[in-house]
């Protein structure tokens, strides 16, 4: 493994024993909530924006005192579940921030995915 590799899993091994990143895409997603009211392209459902931003908030909070394990699976969980509900027509809408909120989405299930999948025993 090259030092560029070994750099970036420790980068993500560090970010998944933090809750700051869920933390940060918790923030973005009640960012949104202006353009759920309005029932902007690409963007979720009101319902949807504060219910995501509370349980990234929890799953952040969980992490926070000190059970990184299990925030990072119901972060993981959660997370998949809004690529689940929301990617397609994020990515579709063609929006820059819509397409924020995917990637934020995204970066924070490979994060907490990979921490997850070694606290299974997977990886």
């Amino acid at each position: 493994m090259s030092k560029t590799q070994e750099a970036a899993t420790t980068w993500i091994d560090k970010q998944a024993e933090s809750p700051l990143p869920i933390w940060a895409l918790s923030g973005l997603s009640l960012a949104m909530l202006p353009l759920a009211v309005k029932k902007s392209p690409g963007i979720p459902s009101m319902f949807q924006t504060m219910a995501f931003s509370a349980i990234f908030a929890g799953a952040g909070y969980v992490t926070h005192v000190g059970d990184s394990e299990n925030g990072a699976g119901i972060a993981t969980a959660w997370c998949l579940s809004w690529a689940f509900l929301n990617a397609k027509t994020s990515l579709v809408s063609m929006k820059p921030l819509p397409i924020a909120l995917f990637t934020g989405v995204a970066l924070n299930t490979v994060i907490y995915g990979k921490k997850t999948l070694k606290v299974n025993g997977y990886i």
